[in-house]
């Protein structure tokens, strides 16, 4: 909230109660709100005066403030029987003194409310006279009142701490939430980087051969190692290019170093014939020239596609889904659309779940374009374009 509207909805209660009660002191009672005013002006001036300063308290000093406003009401017996009838018989003071109940039913907890509620059950009781069982019945309809408001305002109190504890919990989620997704991309990034490490190792294992190859072709045959030497300068071309993205992205310290060729493109038929054996219904569409690409563009592409159809398969329940992989003009395309009903609304899996995060991650490694959402005709679309420079 707001400042001003803290110190409006704060002092502002007090503030119409003074004007409203000091005007009718020094000019006369109001006769729309009726009422009387019978003593010394300077005398009722100064009682209102202490109902205002409690009113302005009752926010930060709750029972005390519940003694001011209602205090001065033990004070009319007294008064009444040495000095007559007297004193401010106002309807601004009753509800002032409604609302100071209310108040501090609602700002007071475990035994301030305990001491504020007694303390309203005195001064009511003292107010009218010694005899408190006759209280009892002659303040029948203001013990009504004061019970409407003090239960009201525990009500207020309690689903104000109920609000403050879903909140608390929601933003607890959200932080929960939040470190989960970054927990997965970072998972993610070091598997790229695992995944860039075993290509750029399995290349320079392929340089470490035709350099032997061709420094024993140099002494017999020179003509013939020309071949393994372009070879060399072409693998450690592209084995530079992947280590530059390898530096890019984190790695985990103990994961084990593989020298195996990772999965491809080339491999994308396996990857259907998988998915149909599972129960997805997969329809290929390749164009087949997978010559050229880079290994880190070929790995991530195949690893976007092998991703989308596992999320089909677990969250989609589609009938169709249809696999296109084109490469043109520099860049590998990966398309991926089914007519199912996708993740659930609410679920991580709809909020862009991990598996999503992953790809948006391989994606932006290669500086590309990465969409993933509802179709407009039904089901889900997820594509991704992946830019390379030809090895």
């Amino acid at each position: 909230m707001d400042r001003r509207w803290r110190s409006a909805a704060e002092f502002g209660p007090a503030a119409l109660f003074t004007v409203l009660t000091q005007t009718e002191v020094w000019t006369g009672a109001l006769p729309l709100l009726g009422g009387s005013l019978v003593g010394p002006r300077w005398a009722l001036a100064t009682f209102l005066g202490t109902v205002s300063i409690g009113l302005a308290l009752r926010l930060r000093h709750p029972v005390l403030a519940l003694v001011l406003v209602m205090g001065p009401m033990a004070l009319h017996w007294p008064i009444e029987h040495f000095f007559g009838r007297g004193g401010p018989n106002l309807f601004e003071v009753f509800l002032a003194e409604v609302f100071i109940v209310y108040s501090t039913s609602a700002h007071t907890s475990g035994r301030r409310t305990l001491l504020a509620g007694g303390l309203v059950a005195i001064i009511q009781l003292l107010a009218y006279g010694p005899f408190l069982p006759g209280a009892l019945s002659t303040a029948f309809g203001e013990w009504v009142f004061y019970s409407i408001a003090w239960a009201f305002g525990k009500t207020i109190l309690q689903r104000e701490r109920r609000g403050d504890r879903l909140e608390a919990k929601t933003a607890e989620l959200e932080r929960g939430r939040e470190e989960q997704i970054l927990a997965a991309v970072a998972h993610e990034r070091a598997l790229i980087a695992r995944e860039l490490h075993d290509v750029v190792a399995h290349s320079v294992s392929l340089m470490v051969l035709q350099a032997g190859a061709a420094r024993q072709a140099l002494d017999h045959h020179p003509e013939k190692a020309r071949a393994p030497l372009l070879s060399v300068e072409a693998t450690g071309r592209a084995a530079m290019s992947e280590l530059r993205r390898l530096l890019s992205v984190l790695r985990q310290p103990d994961e084990e170093e593989g020298l195996a060729p990772q999965p491809s493109l080339r491999h994308l038929n396996l990857l259907v014939g998988q998915m149909r054996e599972a129960g997805l219904p997969v329809a290929l569409d390749a164009d087949g020239g997978f010559d050229g690409i880079p290994a880190g563009v070929d790995l991530s592409a195949y690893r976007i596609a092998q991703e989308a159809l596992t999320n089909a398969l677990r969250h989609s329940g589609a009938k169709h889904v249809d696999l296109r992989v084109r490469c043109t003009g520099g860049a590998v395309e990966v398309a991926v659309e089914d007519d199912g009903r996708g993740p659930r609304p609410g679920t991580l899996a709809a909020a862009g779940g991990y598996g999503l995060i992953g790809m948006r991650e391989r994606v932006n490694l290669f500086g590309g374009r990465f969409e993933a959402g509802r179709r407009d005709g039904g089901g889900f679309r997820v594509y991704a374009w992946l830019p390379y420079e030809a090895a």
